[in-house]
């Protein structure tokens, strides 16, 4: 007997043409196929049967994929950036005398990630070199000072900072540096209604993010994909297969 269908699963990808393993691509709260057919139709003239259609000749467009998740890896990010994840250099950099021109308001450092208990102003041109603490504001995460009103250095004097950043570890990604994200993919699902495992097969999609993220939502992010299936030769553009 027919039965409803609701379906569970873990979507795994990699690369198309890759030979990296697959990962899981994170928790998916949407997965859509779509197939869009193209009709000419002839239509009747007749008295009885004006508008009818006598013939139709109906072409098959390509299978449409939209996906959208809701959980974030490092990879995760870079495909709803439309870029490439990048590690940090965790080694430490020492920094030495880099010069920075005064001026009001924060002031953007050559560094980010900075140890504060090393950070070290100074000023060259008094005899008393190094600023004291109290005479500035310091952001170690975004690498910004600011001086208070009271500082002793002048504006558009150069004053120069020392020490070390952190080094922690993380990613960076430089966002729109792709085009597509041609993807090999699978879902690994199961019904939930009948307890059947299913498995459905993409072997060439390409897809682009929607480019949509409310950074500062208070639900939790979602991102999406969308895009087309491929028809490679001797493969199928998807197949779906059911275990009893």
């Amino acid at each position: 007997m027919a039965q409803g269908k609701k379906y569970s699963g873990d979507l795994y990808g990699r690369p198309y043409g890759s030979t990296m393993g697959f990962s899981n691509m994170g928790n998916v709260s949407e997965l859509t196929t779509s197939k869009e057919i193209e009709s000419d139709e002839l239509s009747s003239t007749g008295r009885d049967d004006y508008g009818e259609a006598i013939s139709v000749d109906s072409t098959p467009g390509a299978t449409e994929l939209a996906i959208k998740f809701n959980s974030f890896d490092k990879q995760g990010m870079a495909r709803a950036l439309m870029g490439e994840a990048v590690d940090l250099e965790t080694e430490p950099v020492t920094i030495t005398d880099e010069p920075l021109t005064v001026t009001t308001g924060w002031i953007k450092l050559a560094h980010r990630d900075i140890d504060p208990a090393t950070f070290v102003l100074s000023d060259t041109e008094v005899s008393s070199n190094i600023i004291d603490a109290s005479q500035y504001e310091l952001n170690p995460r975004l690498g910004m000072i600011r001086f208070n009103e009271t500082a002793t250095p002048v504006a558009d004097s150069t004053v120069t900072y020392s020490g070390t950043t952190l080094g922690r570890a993380g990613y960076m990604i430089d966002a729109n540096t792709l085009s597509s994200l041609p993807l090999e993919m699978y879902l690994d699902g199961k019904d939930r209604i009948t307890g059947k495992d299913g498995v459905l097969d993409i072997p060439h999609a390409v897809m682009t993010s929607d480019g949509e993220i409310n950074w500062m939502s208070d639900d939790w992010w979602e991102s999406g994909l969308s895009g087309k299936l491929v028809k490679d030769t001797g493969k199928p553009t998807m197949r779906f297969t059911e275990y009893k």
